[in-house]
């Protein structure tokens, strides 16, 4: 074998390689833009999802109601260690703004747990219960008993729909109390 043909094989032999590592490289590189491609059809599914989200956080309305609950609860706090009754005046007013409106406060109390008790509020919608029964299961979870909350919401039916509820729930009549059961979600 002469010196040319060695460096020819050679030759042969490094361009079966380099075309080898090309190829096994076009591989990787395939399968990086598949897991790319898929990856980028996820994401633009999920577009409309994470625009809502963005949309959402932009004008957060529980987010301020949370805000403002926790304004009050430390400043009533702040009023109780300063001893100034003027103070505690004022959050007490304040809270007495607060829970004036009955319809506005239920639903407030039903935004705030639905960000601060997820899973308790899923339950209750896998349940099939409405806005308004999981504001009244709020009041309980408030720690509210049945008779304060007819007072509160002045509805004459509040025993009848909180029967409903406990249908929904699956609370047989000698079951538990509504307020202990619904406490328990929170765990």
């Amino acid at each position: 074998m002469s010196v040319l043909e060695i460096i020819l094989i050679v030759l042969v032999v490094v361009l079966v390689i380099a075309i080898w590592l090309q190829w096994r490289s076009n591989v990787r590189i395939r399968r990086k833009l598949d897991e790319l491609s898929a990856l980028l059809d996820s994401l633009d599914q999920e577009r409309p999802a994470l625009a809502k989200m963005v949309r959402h956080n932009e004008n957060d309305e529980t987010r301020d109601l949370i805000r403002h609950r926790y304004d009050l609860i430390s400043e009533l706090l702040a009023a109780a260690v300063s001893g100034d009754p003027a103070r505690t005046d004022a959050v007490l007013e304040e809270v007495d703004k607060l829970v004036e409106n009955p319809e506005e406060f239920m639903r407030q109390i039903r935004l705030i747990y639905a960000r601060m008790q997820p899973r308790m509020m899923e339950r209750l919608d896998v349940c099939g219960l409405t806005d308004r029964e999981k504001e009244i299961c709020c009041l309980y979870v408030l720690g509210l008993n049945g008779k304060t909350i007819q007072q509160y919401t002045r509805d004459g039916r509040h025993f009848q729909n909180v029967s409903v509820i406990r249908k929904k729930l699956g609370l047989g009549e000698h079951d538990r109390n509504i307020d202990g059961f619904i406490r328990s979600l929170l765990k």
